[in-house]
């Protein structure tokens, strides 16, 4: 896997999509121009020190240290659990309401015999 800035811009919308925030709203915390998110997000630009804003501040919510891991998630830190609980419980959710539709079928199918 080929790191770019259109991955990082990816991965960048995707965290704050998941904080439910518009370009508009996250340019004004970081005190930048709306145009300078949309370019990093679409990775045509909008310099390093808007990157750097940006991750510093998406690791207020988010486990950022893996944006560059071709196995990128997007995992919000917990309040009340270290870095590395937070990810486990991130991600046992994540799996939980993936099989969640499997496990109710494979009990379906041993219950009606």
């Amino acid at each position: 896997m080929e790191i770019t800035l259109n991955l990082i811009g990816e991965r960048l919308k995707e965290m704050r999509k998941a904080l439910g925030m518009l370009q508009e709203d996250v340019a004004k915390h970081l005190g930048v121009n709306q145009n300078a998110i949309s370019r990093i997000e679409n990775g045509s630009g909008g310099g390093i020190t808007i990157l750097l804003k940006l991750i510093n501040y998406y690791s207020n919510f988010f486990e950022v240290g893996h944006i560059l891991s071709p196995k990128f998630e997007v995992i919000q830190i917990s309040d009340t659990t270290g870095p590395m609980e937070s990810v486990a419980i991130e991600r046992l959710k994540l799996w939980q309401r993936e099989f969640s539709g499997e496990i109710g079928k494979i009990i379906h199918l041993l219950q009606v015999k």
